[in-house]
C-alpha cells in the first residue's frame, strides 16, 4: 500500500509538473517568452488571446456548474484532450505559414484547454487525503523546473517539440491521475443552483480571500512594468520566476508537510503583508539594477497565493459543500482576470508622459494603499463581526455534535474533542484546551473516528456541516 502510494505520488507530482512548465510558455511569468519566439506581433496574436480565453473559459465553468451541474461538475479531460491537441496543430500550421490567424485560433484552443486541465488536475488532488495532496502540489512545483530545461536544451528552434512533449506527459499522466485505482471518488451534483444565489453566497462568505487575490493579481504586472526601464533577458526572467515557484514551494512543505499546518488566502496574505510593505516601501530608494528583489517579492506573492488557491478551494468545497468545479473555477478567474488587470494598469502607466521616478513613487502608493485597505478590511472584519451562531446565542456546529454524540454513543470526554475538532482545533491545542496529554487526545480522536465511521478529521467536518444543513432544511420546511 505505502510503495503504490510513493508511485502515485511520483507520477501525479511528475505530471503535474509538466503542466506548470507547459504554463510557463503561455501563461505564467513568461510574458515576453512569445515575443521572442513567434515574434514581435506576438503580444496580439498569440498572448493576448491565450489570456482572454483562459480568463473567459473560468468564469463559464463557474457559471455552468452552478446552472448545468450533470454538464460541468466533472473533469473535462476529454475537451483538454481535444483543445489542447487542436492547438499544438493550429501552432504547427503557423510555424509552416507564419499565418497570424492560425497563431490567434492555436492561442485560443490552447486557452481554453488550459483552463481544462487546471480543472482536472484540481480534480485529481481533491481524489486523495489532504495530505497526499499537498504533497502531490508541493513537489510537483518543485520538479517544475526540471522540464523547463528542455526550453534551453532545444531553443528557440525546438520550441514546438519542447511544447510537445510538455503537452503529451501532461495529459498522459493527468488520465492516470483521474483514474489511478482506490481514488476517491466525486460525484456531480444532480440538482443546480441559482448562479445569482450562488455568486451571492460565495462574495458573502468568501470576500476576504478573494479581495486578497484581487490584490496580489495586480501587483506583480505593476511592479515589473515600473521596476526596469528594460526587459529582462530571458536567464533572468526564468531565475525570477522560477525562484519564486522554488521558494513558494520550500515554505508550503514545511508549513503543511512538517508542520502540519492548514493556510488559507486570508492567512497567507496577512503574513506577507509585512514583506509587501517592506519590498514597497524599500523600492524608490533601490537602484534600478537591484530593483528585481522586489519583482521577485510580486512573482513570489502570486506564485504562493496561486499554491494555496488550489488546497484551499478544495478545502472550501468540501467544507460548505459546494460544486469543485464552480470554486475553483471562480477562484481562479478572478486570480488571472486580476493579473490582467494590472498587466492593464502597467501598460497604461508605462505609456503615460510620466517620468520614471514619478511612475515609480505613484505606482508605489497605488500598492501600499491598496494592500493597507485590504489588510484593514481583513482585520476589522475579523474583529467586529462576530460570529453569526454566536451573535444569535446558538452555535450550530456545537448543537450538531451534541446530536452525534447521542446518537452514536459518545462519551462525555469524547464529545468535547469532537466540538473542538469540528471547530478547527488541532491535537496540541484540544490537549492545552482540556488539560491533557496529545496522546490521550490522539486516542480519544481515533475512538470519535471508529464510532462515527470516518477516516480523517475533513470527515468530520463534513459529516457535521451535513447535519447542519439537514436541520436548516428542515427549519426552511417549517
Amino acid at each position: 500500500m505505502a510503495h503504490t502510494k510513493k508511485i502515485q505520488l511520483l507520477l501525479v507530482s511528475i505530471g503535474f509538473a509538466c503542466f506548470l512548465a507547459m504554463n510557463s510558455f503561455s501563461l505564467w511569468g513568461f510574458s515576453f517568452l512569445p515575443q521572442f519566439a513567434f515574434g514581435e506581433s506576438a503580444q496580439d496574436s498569440w498572448s493576448t488571446p491565450v489570456s482572454l480565453s483562459n480568463i473567459v473559459a473560468f468564469f463559464v465553468y463557474a457559471i455552468g456548474s452552478a446552472r448545468f451541474p450533470r454538464l460541468f461538475d466533472r473533469a473535462p479531460f476529454f475537451e483538454a484532450v481535444l483543445l489542447v491537441a487542436a492547438g499544438m496543430i493550429f501552432l504547427l500550421g503557423f510555424f509552416v505559414t507564419s499565418s497570424t490567424a492560425l497563431l490567434s485560433a492555436s492561442a485560443v484552443l490552447v486557452g481554453v484547454g488550459t483552463t481544462c486541465c487546471f480543472i482536472c488536475w484540481e480534480t485529481a488532488f481533491s481524489l486523495s487525503e489532504p495530505r497526499e495532496a499537498r504533497k502531490q502540489i508541493v513537489l510537483g512545483s518543485m520538479l517544475s523546473l526540471a522540464p523547463f530545461g528542455l526550453f534551453f536544451a532545444f531553443g528557440q528552434a525546438g520550441l514546438l517539440f519542447t511544447e510537445s512533449v510538455l503537452v503529451f506527459c501532461n495529459l498522459v499522466l493527468l488520465f492516470f491521475a483521474l483514474n489511478f485505482p482506490g481514488a476517491r471518488t466525486s460525484k456531480p451534483r444532480e440538482t443546480a443552483d441559482s448562479t445569482r444565489e450562488a455568486l451571492l453566497a460565495v462574495c458573502r462568505h468568501f470576500w476576504k480571500p478573494l479581495l486578497c487575490i484581487v490584490m496580489i493579481g495586480a501587483i506583480s504586472p505593476v511592479i515589473g512594468q515600473v521596476a526596469f526601464s528594460d526587459t529582462l533577458a530571458f536567464a533572468e526572467n526564468c531565475a525570477v520566476v522560477l525562484s519564486a515557484n522554488l521558494l513558494s514551494a520550500v515554505i508550503l512543505s514545511v508549513v503543511w508537510l512538517a508542520l502540519r499546518k492548514d493556510t488559507s488566502l486570508s492567512k497567507t496574505y496577512i503574513v506577507l503583508f509585512p514583506v509587501f510593505i517592506t519590498a514597497f516601501l524599500a523600492f524608490p530608494f533601490i537602484e534600478e539594477r537591484y530593483r528585481v528583489v522586489v519583482l521577485f517579492v510580486g512573482s513570489f506573492g502570486f506564485t504562493l497565493f496561486s499554491i494555496v488557491m488550489m488546497m484551499s478551494c478544495i478545502d472550501i468545497a468540501r467544507e460548505r459543500g459546494l460544486s469543485l468545479v464552480f470554486a475553483y473555477a471562480l477562484f481562479a478567474g478572478v486570480t488571472y482576470a486580476s493579473r490582467l488587470i494590472g498587466q492593464g494598469v502597467a501598460a497604461a502607466i508605462g505609456r503615460s508622459s510620466l517620468s520614471q521616478e514619478t511612475q515609480i513613487v505613484t505606482s508605489v502608493f497605488v500598492l501600499l494603499y491598496g494592500c493597507s485597505l485590504a489588510m484593514f478590511a481583513l482585520v476589522r472584519r475579523s474583529a467586529t463581526r462576530p460570529n453569526k451562531a454566536a451573535a444569535n446565542g446558538v452555535d450550530v456546529l456545537q448543537q450538531a455534535c451534541e446530536q452525534l454524540s447521542r446518537e452514536r454513543g459518545l462519551s462525555a470526554r469524547q464529545t468535547e474533542v469532537l466540538d473542538l475538532l469540528v471547530h478547527g482545533y488541532d491535537v496540541p491545542s484540544i490537549a492545552k484546551k482540556l488539560f491533557i496529554s496529545e496522546n490521550t487526545v490522539r486516542t480519544h480522536t481515533k475512538k470519535v473516528y471508529a464510532l462515527l465511521d470516518v477516516h480523517s478529521k475533513r470527515e468530520v467536518v463534513d459529516l457535521a456541516n451535513a447535519l447542519v444543513a439537514t436541520e436548516r432544511e428542515k427549519d426552511d420546511a417549517l
